[in-house]
């Protein structure tokens, strides 16, 4: 079984240089860095009610869950995984933990068809998890040199966000 830990950095998911990273003890690190552009398309979409999410304050909130989680499945599905894996979580999104169990089941066990260990551990990650330190590294990658990003575009986001 393979364990990986999920961290992000950052303010708030709709904000510049909000990033999710993916590691594991090893070396294998992945990650993914939200540009200024892509906040303003989907922060505008949702403004417009394109996507499937109430404006108020639940509805936002619901929004940045899925993004949370479609961003993870897309990392996870970039990586070809065989083997059944476990997934440690920083609580980034307090009282949201099933909500992102159910999103990532979704998506992964179903889409990717990856074997999850049937509990999830939502939890403070240690100071020194990879995916902790380089989240952190990712959001401050001013000119993007790192090599652990993964390509996500809009449409890669938006199909799972859409009425």
């Amino acid at each position: 079984m393979r364990i990986f830990d999920i961290d992000v950095s950052g303010e708030d998911l709709l904000k510049k240089d909000y990033t999710i990273c993916i590691a594991d003890k090893n070396s294998f690190i992945q990650g993914f860095k939200f540009s200024e552009e892509l906040i303003s398309i989907l922060s505008s979409k949702y403004g417009q009610n394109i996507y499937r999410y109430s404006k108020s304050k639940k509805g936002k909130s619901d929004l940045k869950v899925r993004i949370y989680c479609v961003i993870i499945y897309n990392i996870l599905k970039s990586m070809n995984i065989s083997e059944e894996i476990s997934l440690n979580i920083c609580r980034d999104f307090n009282r949201r933990e099933e909500d992102i169990k159910i999103n990532l089941k979704f998506f992964l066990e179903n889409k990717v068809k990856l074997k999850i260990e049937d509990r999830f551990y939502f939890q403070k990650l240690d100071k020194n998890s990879n995916a902790h330190k380089y989240s952190y590294l990712m959001r401050f990658d001013t000119k993007n040199q790192m090599k652990n990003y993964v390509k996500i575009n809009l449409e890669d986001i938006e199909k799972w966000l859409k009425k």
